[in-house]
């Protein structure tokens, strides 16, 4: 895995704003990796993610609470943003994510060719 590199802010808006390295928790079955990532504030029209030449970028832009005219302070602000680097033995074509109440999980299904596989024994 790698760390976030931010890209160029869009505007003078975005020049404020910082980005986040989310924690993650990675799992591995024999089917898939599953990554875990609490994205507190992350509304699902605001997530992307991008898988291209082994790298898998995820971003989430958490929108700045507002009351009134006033926007929050006391609230810990950001985007964030995360890049991991995918082993070739991942389907990249049967990719999943979904995000519920916050925490957005990623299924990266392991190709077929490369899951273990029994082997049944037969007597002669």
């Amino acid at each position: 895995m790698t760390t976030p590199t931010p890209s160029t802010p869009a505007s003078s808006d975005d020049a404020v704003r910082a980005f986040r390295v989310p924690a993650v928790d990675i799992f591995e079955n024999d089917d898939e990796f599953l990554l875990v990532t609490d994205l507190p504030g992350v509304e699902q029209e605001a997530v992307e993610l991008e898988l291209e030449q082994g790298e898998l970028t995820l971003f989430a832009r958490r929108e700045v609470p507002r009351e009134g005219d006033s926007l929050a302070l006391h609230r810990t602000l950001g985007d964030f943003r995360r890049v991991f680097r995918i082993p070739d033995r991942v389907d990249a074509t049967r990719v999943q994510a979904q995000l519920d109440d916050g925490v957005l999980k990623i299924h990266l299904p392991k190709a077929e060719q490369l899951k273990p596989r029994r082997i049944a024994v037969t007597a002669s």
